[in-house]
């Protein structure tokens, strides 16, 4: 019996170290598993293990301090209202927020730090980072946003070379990389939506329909002037004729400043995988109410209503989730080497593994946003 009990101990811990540290490990096994035994199986089984592990981290942080991504920085005054002087020099730079919960949060909840992109060393900044904690339950859990100037920043959409999956679409249509022609004003990258397979979310990129638009379903709209909208399909879908692309996921986390009413309930909206109340890692796009500053968002240990609140908290309008898992969610920063080609130099926040060809030289199976430095303001 205590043989049996040991070995059954081991085979648990060998497979949680494989699924957090050898890289395509957790993905291959499940989608190997769900291809045998379907995919109810698999999600009950991922909801099983999030909870053990969270009800064991909630013992083992219990009086922890709240869990930080980076060297905090300083905390200033109140968070300023809407229509004061924002912190940076720069007039695009984010606004300090008030962290939601004073109890879980950490110094520098709520300030902007800028991030030096290296496409241009000298120029004002277009990205900021800041984290909020969003769970008064959990000081554990916490959600890391990037602040990025549309007026200086161009998103962009990639197919990956697998997903979403469309029998119509060749391959060549498909490249999972960067263009070359975008490589010298790389300055980001980070992780799109579910699998098909999971929710079967609508994508469409320069007149390719990877899968058709769902009416209900939260959409990143690309448009053709550079401008981007998050909402719900529906009250999108007459300005498709002016898009260049978009990305569906669930249904939008917040939508018009207001958090879904289905948050309140059972959060089972957000998760095809696991469920929306299931704490794992998880990201978010979200967008201010001027539709200038994109916020992208990756949150550990946070349920889908978690991360919508410390999206919201962090100045975002409307919010719609990416993908989630601990294998998926990421958001990689560009350098320049000796031959000035780009690679991934870091990612935002610690045990994200990565290669510095990812997305640039190695293609991605899985579709991807990216980010471009340009200069000038939007007309």
């Amino acid at each position: 019996m205590l043989r049996s009990a040991a070995i059954c101990a081991i085979a648990v811990e060998s497979l949680w170290y494989g699924i957090h540290e050898v890289p395509g490990f957790g993905p291959a096994l499940a989608d190997g598993v769900r291809a045998v035994v379907g995919p109810a199986p698999v999600a009950w089984a991922e909801d099983v293990a999030y909870g053990v592990a969270d009800r064991l981290n909630q013992a083992r942080y219990r009086n922890a301090a709240p869990k930080t991504f980076w060297e905090p920085a300083p905390a200033a005054g109140p968070a300023m209202a809407p229509g004061d002087e924002p912190l940076e020099e720069s007039v695009s730079a984010p606004m300090r927020f008030e962290p939601p919960f004073a109890r879980v949060a950490a110094t520098g909840d709520g300030v902007w730090v800028p991030i030096d992109d290296a496409v241009r060393p000298g120029d004002a900044p277009v990205l900021w980072k800041s984290v909020v904690h969003p769970d008064p339950r959990r000081a554990f859990a916490a959600v890391a946003v990037v602040a990025i100037d549309l007026g200086r920043v161009d998103l962009r959409l990639v197919a990956g070379t697998k997903e979403p999956f469309s029998p119509d679409i060749p391959d060549e249509r498909r490249p999972g990389l960067v263009p070359e022609a975008h490589a010298a004003s790389l300055i980001a990258a980070f992780n799109g939506g579910f699998k098909a397979m999971h929710g079967h979310y609508g994508m469409k990129l320069d007149g390719d329909t990877f899968l058709p638009p769902r009416n209900g379903a939260c959409t990143i709209a690309l448009y053709r002037s550079g401008a981007v909208r998050i909402g719900t399909w529906r009250d999108l879908r007459g300005e498709e004729p002016r898009m260049s692309g978009y990305r569906q996921t669930p249904p939008c986390l917040v939508e018009q400043g207001e958090l879904h009413e289905a948050l309140y309930d059972s959060n089972r909206d957000w998760g095809a995988t696991v469920s929306g109340e299931t704490v794992i890692r998880r990201s978010a796009l979200g967008l201010d109410a001027t539709g200038k500053l994109l916020f992208y968002g990756l949150g550990e240990a946070v349920t889908a209503r978690t991360l919508a609140q410390g999206m919201k908290a962090a100045g975002a309008h409307d919010v719609a989730e990416l993908d989630v898992n601990h294998a998926y969610p990421r958001f990689l920063l560009y350098a320049r080497g000796a031959d000035a080609a780009p690679r991934a130099a870091s990612a935002l926040i610690p045990d994200v593994q990565f290669k510095p060809e990812e997305y640039v030289v190695e293609p991605s199976p899985r579709d991807f946003f990216y980010l471009l430095r340009r200069s000038g303001s939007r007309s």
